[in-house]
């Protein structure tokens, strides 16, 4: 292995390491959070650590043809990335959103209409438990994230250019939770690129 091969491994590697600890999942369970602390969380702008006299260099190696795919979409994500999660409820088998959720997209979509974040974008992000087929879980995930993206436009007017979603399915389930705990049954909120 070429000594480029070994630095672009190591950087994959950091690259990785640094996403993971960089995504802070903020879960509401036991209450619901207001419009405003929401909007703090998801969309506060984060100081530059760098001070203004201090000069930076960098060493760059070029490209490698032997640069994983994967790379690109992994470097975006590098920046510290707070995620909201909520315990949306949906019925059984189903993407009917509710009616205890409400509260908890109300104040998403009163946080998405504040002044200050009216040019703002949300990722909205699916996830169930680990039961049922890995498939079906990706895809009823997915149908649930856009349930609450149609309850946002409708109820709220969120443009839907404002709202994208996907859904993970039961790949990432919650840490210190067993793949199967009510818990993981959530949909998360991100800032969108």
């Amino acid at each position: 292995m070429t000594i480029l091969n070994k630095i672009a491994c190591c950087a994959v590697g950091l690259i990785v390491t640094a996403t993971v600890m960089a995504e802070d999942v903020k879960m509401f369970s036991d209450r619901t959070p207001s419009a405003e602390e929401m909007g703090e969380l998801l969309f506060s702008k984060q100081p530059d650590s760098t001070p203004a006299n201090i000069k930076m260099r960098s060493i760059s190696f070029g490209k490698s043809k032997s640069t994983p795919k994967e790379l690109p979409e992994l470097a975006g994500k590098n920046q510290a990335t707070a995620i909201v999660g909520l315990p949306i409820k949906f019925a059984y088998n189903s993407a009917e959103v509710m009616e205890e959720s409400k509260p908890f997209l109300n104040e998403i979509g009163k946080m998405l209409a504040l002044p200050e974040y009216t040019g703002e974008k949300l990722i909205i992000e699916g996830h169930t438990d680990a039961a049922g087929s890995e498939s079906y879980n990706k895809q009823l995930s997915k149908k649930r994230a856009q349930a609450v993206k149609d309850y946002l436009k409708e109820k709220f007017n969120v443009p839907a250019n404002r709202l994208l979603v996907t859904g993970v399915g039961e790949s990432q389930a919650l840490p210190n939770s067993s793949p199967y705990s009510a818990l993981n049954r959530r949909v998360q909120f991100r800032k969108a690129p």
